[in-house]
């Protein structure tokens, strides 16, 4: 419990020392998020590119 409080009191103070806003905090995140499932999506494709032409060099 007292590592729970801890951990709170750490991550309080790390926002208000940081200057950020909880509006920052919500776009870093976003920002993020959006970035990983970028990567994910493309990582995504390109599996399926190098499927389709180990694929087609099956077929032929």
């Amino acid at each position: 419990m007292k590592l729970k409080i801890l951990l709170a009191g750490v991550l309080m103070l790390t926002a208000s020392l940081s200057g950020c806003t909880t509006r920052d905090w919500i776009q870093a995140v976003g920002g993020a998020a959006q970035a990983r499932d970028d990567y994910a999506k493309k990582s995504r494709i390109e599996r399926l590119k190098k499927a389709n032409a180990a694929s087609s060099r099956v077929k032929n």
